[in-house]
């Protein structure tokens, strides 16, 4: 766009025995251009009767024409229909006085095709228009694939999303319907004055229990995704927490739920005290565990150790979790605690969001500790991770991407 600067250094002086006619600017004006004047403006003087009256020897060629084809037609005539409601606007304040700066609009050429224009015009009491336009179309490119660039990623986003949404919705609907099921099996029992067996009432209660976890942690990936998107961080209660216990609880959780899944446990030391935040350690246990269930499908150990280890930085928790399922191909190691992405064996095969290991990995990292995978397609994978037994440096929060 023009600046008003631009403008001044070209303002003229009202010049003594001027024509009032506006047919003939004196020459003057447009024979001694200032030197200052950018390249890529172009000046022009525009009548009355908005056609154009004078050019500047390089105005006419910049689009391809003759002066006298450009001579006494209307200015309106060379621009693109959809930006002549606004250039006839821009053309009646000038009659009334007052000034155009920067006004952009698509200029025809000679050859059909147009260039964008920021015009700044000013009148005179002549009754002229004294006009510089500078030639915006690379800018104006610019900006058209910016807007297209921005409108795919939008448009990226919000597929996204809806994809998203479908995939919790289809997530959720497992563990409802296993909560679903159980009640109404007992609700009948119940109402046919049968009393359930202890067993097989415990099954079901542990089936239950089982389902509302997992949703209980889907929807606590799905907050900590949401902060984290809206710019606030997350946070986290440190509290001493016995982390064999911990362990050990988790792994009985996700036994009671999996009757082809055999879970052993074994801790190197019996007690192990961390500052951690005890809720969240659990959800990456749990993501780990679920995991290790979800992608076994046909069953088979889940081995999990925890222990610990001395390192340079001082002692950590190492909690190590294995499966014999179907493994990640080497493709997607690098990627699999990003948001969102999954591995390629698995799209179709199984419901997930891609959420999880990013969320365990977050809480992990916040925490001042590590996460890694190691894993083979087709023989199980092996996640360890790492946690420092004092409390992190920083306190309690994660910093922002």
């Amino acid at each position: 766009m023009t600046s008003g600067a631009a403008a001044d250094r070209v303002r003229p002086t009202r010049v003594a025995n001027a024509p009032s006619n506006g047919r003939e600017p004196p020459s003057s004006v447009l024979e001694h251009v200032p030197p200052t004047l950018p390249a890529s403006d172009l000046l022009t003087v525009i009548g009355r009767d908005g056609c154009f009256k004078r050019a500047a020897p390089r105005f006419p060629p910049a689009f391809g024409y003759a002066e006298e084809e450009l001579l006494d037609r209307p200015l309106l005539s060379f621009i693109h229909p959809a930006d002549t409601p606004a250039a006839s606007a821009a053309l009646d304040k000038l009659a009334r006085g007052e000034p155009t700066l920067g006004l952009e609009n698509r200029f025809r050429c000679k050859d059909g095709s147009y260039r964008r224009l920021a015009w700044t015009a000013i009148p005179t009491p002549e009754g002229l228009l004294y006009a510089v336009a500078r030639d915006v179309t690379e800018r104006g490119q610019a900006d058209d694939e910016h807007a297209r660039s921005l409108a795919r990623d939008q448009a990226g986003a919000l597929a996204l999303k809806e994809e998203l949404l479908a995939e919790i919705c289809h997530d959720l609907q497992q563990p409802l319907t296993v909560i679903l099921a159980q009640t109404q099996l007992m609700q009948r029992q119940l109402a046919r004055g049968d009393a359930p067996a202890l067993d097989q009432f415990s099954t079901r209660v542990a089936q239950i229990f089982g389902a509302a976890t997992r949703m209980r942690g889907m929807t606590q990936n799905l907050l900590d995704a949401a902060l984290q998107q809206s710019g606030r961080p997350l946070a986290l209660l440190l509290a001493r927490t016995e982390l064999v216990a911990l362990t050990r609880e988790a792994v009985g959780e996700h036994q009671l739920v999996s009757a082809v899944h055999q879970f052993v446990f074994e801790a190197e030391v019996p007690v192990l005290e961390a500052t951690v935040d005890e809720t969240r350690v659990h959800r990456v246990l749990a993501n780990l565990l679920t995991n290790a269930i979800k992608y076994s499908p046909a069953g088979g150990p889940v081995r999990v150790t925890v222990k610990e280890s001395v390192d340079p930085g001082g002692p950590s928790a190492l909690v190590v979790v294995r499966d014999e399922g179907v493994g990640i191909p080497q493709c997607d190691l690098p990627h699999v605690f990003e948001r969102f992405h999954r591995g390629t064996n698995v799209v179709g095969r199984f419901a997930g969001t891609g959420l999880g290991l990013a969320s365990a990995r977050e809480l992990v990292e916040l925490h001042g500790g590590t996460i890694s995978v190691e894993s083979e397609e087709g023989k199980g994978s092996t996640f360890v991770v790492r946690l420092p037994l004092s409390p992190p440096a920083e306190g309690t929060r994660l910093p922002n991407n």
